[in-house]
């Protein structure tokens, strides 16, 4: 359904933070891509889309034909219009558990793929369960958590799974991911996101999810050796390292043992993510933080508090800051027959969460476009088991570097 329309990719929600960054990164390809490849911009406020088109056609003169679509998340006439004439949509717009679910269900009603930046795993879970069957049987690609959620942690766990397949023949027992250095701001969006997770109408589905560390395998697929999320300090012996909890680790893990299940890693795979951290004390403030973010988040007289010092929507990380920042993550795997270690050292340069992340979003979007032939799976994917080796190949050309090797076995 996908392959006969008008325009190859909507950018949704082009006039916010993570969308303009979005819009450059894209007006910026060669001419050449520019000339076959058409998208647009798309959003609920005409009058801002029409300053977000001036200032990309200011800098790329190649833009003075691109398209401009007026669509609320609210009004499914205009989502339809717009999600019948495009084969693909990327949207920035959340939380999407409020601005998502009508856009989703017109992206599958109307065979447009559909990818986004969500963190939100219930609404995620919700959607699965109401949309993934017509998803496949329109032959549409739903890929959330396209942006440093999910996809670094994807990437890691599968290449460790695929050195374990080609080189030992063998399925992968266990990974686990550890965040080994990271700079990077955060968004008033990123914010908005956590206020909706942890609202009074979602805090207790957000619990469900959170309680069950596979929520998000398919009916059927879950071997239950997976542990729950780590919220305390580890002394790691192997790696002679204290391990803290990650707080994008809830999201990160549960899509990566989804991904175990469309991939098949093998029947034994659990994954596990950590952060690296310079001293016991390091360790506990990061897990007491987390801890007292949540409660902040979900306590009703402290929301209000909370909202006068964090970001707000629109806002993010300044221009000078975003080059400088970076995240490593390492990945650690052992094989399920020999026991075989292998390691995947992953970098990212650039602003981990919006000046990357535009990066992914946008490169799915367009792998989504052109190369489904490459990688025919529907329905709800994750990043890995859903998108092309292309994919993976345009994030090396834009602020990645991935290595994977095995660990030479140790004389006896």
């Amino acid at each position: 359904m996908a392959g006969k329309k008008a325009i190859d990719l909507v950018l949704y929600g082009a006039t916010g933070f993570t969308g303009k960054l979005a819009c450059d990164y894209l007006a910026s390809k060669p001419t050449s891509f520019s000339s076959s490849f058409k998208w647009a911009i798309a959003g609920r406020d005409g009058a801002k889309l029409e300053a977000v088109k001036q200032k990309l056609t200011e800098k790329f003169s190649h833009l003075d034909d691109l398209e401009v679509i007026v669509a609320d998340s609210t009004d499914m006439q205009a989502l339809d219009e717009m999600t019948a004439k495009c084969k693909a949509v990327v949207t920035f717009v959340g939380p999407y558990s409020k601005y998502g679910t009508k856009l989703m269900e017109s992206c599958v009603k109307n065979g447009a793929h559909y990818a986004d930046l969500t963190g939100e795993l219930f609404w995620v879970k919700e959607m699965i369960e109401k949309h993934d069957e017509e998803a496949k049987q329109n032959k549409v690609k739903i890929i959330p958590t396209c942006g440093f959620d999910s996809v670094p942690s994807d990437w890691g766990a599968y290449c460790i799974a695929k050195i374990f397949r080609e080189q030992l023949q063998e399925d992968t027992k266990h990974v686990k991911g550890v965040v080994w250095g990271i700079k990077g701001g955060f968004s008033g969006g990123t914010v908005a996101s956590g206020f909706e997770m942890m609202s009074p109408e979602n805090i207790s589905k957000t619990m469900d999810t959170i309680e069950d560390p596979q929520t998000l395998n398919p009916p059927g697929a879950k071997n239950g050796l997976d542990a729950k999320d780590p919220d305390n300090v580890y002394w790691d012996r192997e790696l002679k390292q204290y391990l803290g909890p990650f707080m994008m680790a809830p999201c990160n893990t549960r899509i990566v043992r989804r991904s175990n299940a469309l991939n098949n890693y093998g029947p034994e795979f659990t994954y596990e993510e950590w952060a690296k951290c310079s001293s016991w004390l390091f360790a506990k403030s990061l897990a007491w933080g987390l801890y007292l973010s949540d409660v902040a988040l979900a306590t009703s007289w402290l929301r209000p508090l909370v909202k006068l010092v964090v970001p707000k929507p629109g806002q993010g990380p300044s221009e000078k800051d975003m080059p400088t920042g970076y995240a490593r993550m390492k990945f650690f795997g052992e094989s399920a027959k020999s026991g075989r270690k292998a390691v995947c050292d992953l970098t990212i340069t650039g602003d981990p969460g919006y000046l990357v992340t535009s990066r992914m979003i946008v490169e799915a979007g367009i792998d989504m476009a052109l190369n489904c032939e490459q990688n025919p799976s529907y329905g709800f994917q994750t990043p890995t088991s859903g998108l092309s080796e292309a994919y993976f190949d345009a994030l090396l050309q834009n602020g990645f570097e991935v290595t994977t090797e095995l660990v030479p076995e140790e004389k006896s």
